[in-house]
């Protein structure tokens, strides 16, 4: 009867690691039907350059995935990699409180090994539920376990999520160096978050999608206030660091439109944030140089 038990322990054990793994697409990298793994894109443009490719260092399985930051003319370009049909990501509908995986780093010139992952509810164009998003340059040399934590935003349970992994910009620079590269896999989620109850937000209180969308480098911002009050307007990077407040004011109810110049920032996509009287609403926009 022990001897039962331990083994049923052990069942379920594995079942519920290939239950987390299974929720993610080919989250090990085993499958490679063509030049990508299954279920993800790559930023390979072959003939011209291949800077994603499969590796038979693993972690586990007999494959990983492998992302060089490669020579082409006189570009250094970096290896992305990301979920779904063309990039469109996967339905996922459950609230995760991390994700994780396993990968090793090399590097040169501050390099760094970047997170991106996106929680969305209504579709890639909706609304942003959570987001877990690292750029860390600290080297490995053997496999070691990453753990990204999220960020909920809403109280909304998604029925999206959009992973993307890459070699990132050094801080402070334009442009990754060749001969930095990322192995990696075995990715999983971590944990599950209550549904927690976000701040009560007033009748009328809106805030539209910027537009145009993607800009370059400035775009328009409309919202709608119910009352009167203090308003913040505030545009956060990935790693949720603040990068401009384009409104901190008392303003008046009514529809709203403010500019956005982002002629300072590097391309990538931005959070934006709108509070007023404790509760908030953010979304997505996207800047192209």
């Amino acid at each position: 009867m022990e001897s039962f038990r331990i083994l049923c322990a052990a069942v379920l054990t594995l079942t519920m690691m290939d239950y987390a793994h299974a929720q993610i697409p080919n989250a090990g990298f085993e499958t490679w039907p063509t030049s990508e793994p299954d279920g993800w894109v790559t930023s390979n443009a072959q003939p011209a350059y291949t800077n994603v490719t499969k590796s038979t260092t693993a972690h586990s399985g007999s494959s990983a995935i492998r992302g060089d930051v490669v020579g082409y003319s006189v570009l250094a370009i970096a290896p992305i990699i990301q979920t779904g049909p063309g990039g469109h990501g996967f339905a996922y509908a459950q609230r995760p409180s991390s994700v994780t995986g396993w990968y090793q780093f090399s590097a040169t010139g501050g390099d760094r090994f970047g997170i991106n992952v996106e929680l969305f509810k209504g579709g890639e164009s909706g609304t942003l539920v959570a987001i877990a998003a690292s750029a860390d340059p600290t080297l490995h040399g053997s496999y070691t376990q990453f753990t990204a934590p999220f960020t909920y935003l809403t109280s909304d349970v998604p029925d999206l999520c959009i992973m993307q992994f890459s070699v990132a910009l050094p801080n402070g620079s334009t442009s990754t160096h060749v001969g930095s590269y990322f192995l990696l896999d075995d990715l999983a989620f971590g944990g599950a978050t209550g549904v927690a109850a976000s701040p009560a937000q007033p009748a009328s209180f809106r805030l539209e999608q910027n537009y145009p969308n993607p800009f370059n480098p400035s775009t328009m911002i409309t919202y709608t206030l119910p009352v009167g009050g203090q308003v913040l307007l505030r545009v956060y990077n990935l790693l949720g660091q603040l990068v401009a407040t384009p409104v901190n004011s008392s303003q008046s109810a009514g529809a709203h439109t403010v500019p956005f110049d982002a002629r300072n920032l590097t391309s990538g996509v931005y959070l934006y944030r709108l509070s007023i009287d404790g509760a908030s609403l953010t979304r997505t926009m996207t800047l192209m140089h």
